[in-house]
């Protein structure tokens, strides 16, 4: 893939009164925390594109807080920086985080940026939460970047990016029933490109065995903290499963 440069800045941002929100129902939702650590020589082997400006690795990405996300630039990725989330619309609506891969050309929430701005978003893992109050961290079984499903809205001046879900597989299944759409490695063009039928053929569940799992503190619910900390597994804890042999499929 051939190299793009591309410069921008990766703020620490937070709307208040939605962090609050959170902070109280990051537990309800699927995919309510992630995670976005990788450097930008690991960028440009994953996806092939040169960052200029260091970025600021992130432990705890809350909903309404920005993020990396790329886009298709004719035959290149380019990267942009966008808030996670859409703010509700009226007072009986809520903030919507994700959008489900099985409903998403039938909402009408959805089924326009579905067809013509879908975007992957950069992470290195994501939290969820199974009872009682119990955060996990999981990643891919390799450590690697991956590539999350997602779907970019423009919004005034403002860009913002949904995550699509799920079914979760196997025994993810047991911390949450929805799980991230993560893609697999040489399927990002694919997925950015080309007409909603065509991208309907990446929309795959991602099986258990290409990640890991451990319990982490709960620190992770408080949408203000972001440390390295909080992707410890808990003392006594292991990867679950166990690690397979994943060959080249991350790259």
């Amino acid at each position: 893939m051939a190299r793009l440069v591309v410069s921008f800045a990766l703020p620490y941002v937070a709307e208040n009164n939605l962090i609050r929100i959170f902070t109280l129902r990051a537990r309800c939702v699927m995919c309510g925390r992630f995670t976005s650590t990788a450097t930008t020589d690991e960028l440009m082997r994953r996806f092939g594109v040169t960052i200029l400006q260091n970025l600021r690795p992130r432990w705890n990405i809350a909903p309404s807080q920005k993020s990396m996300v790329l886009v298709r630039d004719g035959l290149h990725l380019q990267a942009k920086t966008a808030a996670w989330g859409l703010p509700p619309t009226g007072p009986n609506k809520s903030f919507l985080i994700n959008a489900r891969m099985e409903t998403v050309r039938e909402k009408p929430t959805f089924r326009d940026a579905f067809s013509l701005s879908r975007c992957i978003v950069v992470a290195s893992g994501w939290y969820e939460w199974s009872a009682p109050k119990t955060p996990w961290h999981i990643q891919l079984s390799d450590g690697g970047v991956m590539a999350m499903a997602g779907l970019l809205f423009k919004q005034g001046s403002q860009s913002r990016f949904v995550i699509m879900t799920s079914a979760a597989d196997g025994k993810l299944a047991e911390i949450h029933h929805r799980q991230p759409l993560v893609l697999a490695a040489g399927t990002e063009m694919q997925w950015l490109g080309g007409i909603a039928d065509q991208a309907t053929n990446y929309c795959e569940i991602a099986p258990a065995s290409w990640f890991n799992w451990y319990r982490v503190a709960p620190d992770v619910g408080k949408a203000g903290i972001d440390h390295p900390g909080l992707v410890t597994p808990l003392e006594g804890d292991a990867l679950l499963p166990a690690k397979p042999d994943q060959g080249d499929l991350f790259g």
